[in-house]
């Protein structure tokens, strides 16, 4: 995570646009009901590999430009990608289907309403939403970290889907501790600040405004920490000059 916000602070203009960039894409696309959230989690894994590109070039001391948003979008492996996001799609709908199933009071979550859940502490308890969303968090993160960290392997390496998860998924377990700490980190520096932003601007449009900007920023920052783990895991591609890409 230090070396993932040390890139934002070498590249802060450019990395700033990709940010933004991505939040913009994104808001377009939740835009358009069930099919852009469907789309969205499709090719989170594309817009992945656009930080992680840019992560790349900063490793190899060169500018950040806008147009690698959308580096995963051309290639070869954009179909392979695609097909990372529809597992992601599945993770998500599983682990959400699974915490519901576990703990979720679904007749007192029927009738009730975004402000209820946000004003009513008596009825988040009786609804079951805390364990509910631990449950699934649980479920879903994991397999999230994992997913994004097999893009790059599909990108790169020319991995299919299935072979890149596998290696995903050993390289994960074999530094389990590493990747337990940036897991929490992010966790806990995500928490700070939109407890933060909640405290001084509450729930208006300005705090909810502020809290999609810091959400974007975090997550671009978090891959382009893990093309960091990538970097030193992975060796790159024969005939692969970049330095950045050299453990």
């Amino acid at each position: 995570m230090k070396q993932g916000f040390g890139m934002l602070k070498k590249q802060p203009a450019g990395l700033s646009t990709l940010f933004f960039g991505y939040m913009l894409l994104t808001t377009l696309l939740l835009v358009v009901p069930l099919v852009g959230q469907i789309a969205h989690s499709v090719l989170m894994p594309v817009f992945a590999i656009g930080f992680m590109t840019a992560a790349r070039e900063i490793g190899a001391g060169k500018p950040v430009l806008p147009a690698l948003l959308i580096a995963g979008f051309r290639g070869p492996a954009l179909r392979k990608l695609c097909m990372l996001g529809v597992i992601h799609l599945l993770v998500f709908l599983a682990a959400g289907a699974i915490g519901v199933l576990l703990f979720a009071n679904t007749d007192a979550l029927r009738d009730a309403t975004l402000a209820e859940l946000q004003t009513n502490r008596e009825l988040v308890l009786e609804s079951g939403l805390v364990p509910t969303m631990l449950a699934t968090a649980l479920l879903y993160i994991p397999a999230l970290l994992v997913i994004s960290f097999a893009a790059p392997l599909v990108q790169w390496n020319g991995m299919g889907p299935g072979k890149a998860l596998f290696y995903s998924f050993f390289a994960i377990k074999r530094a389990a501790g590493a990747f337990f700490m940036f897991a929490l980190s992010l966790f806990l520096i995500t928490v700070a600040v939109l407890l933060l932003v909640r405290a001084v601007f509450g729930f208006g449009s300005i705090g909810f405004a502020l809290m999609r900007m810091f959400s974007e920023v975090l997550y671009g920052v978090a891959h382009c920490a893990l093309f960091v783990a990538y970097a030193h895991i992975f060796p790159a591609p024969p005939g692969d000059s970049d330095p950045a890409l050299k453990p």
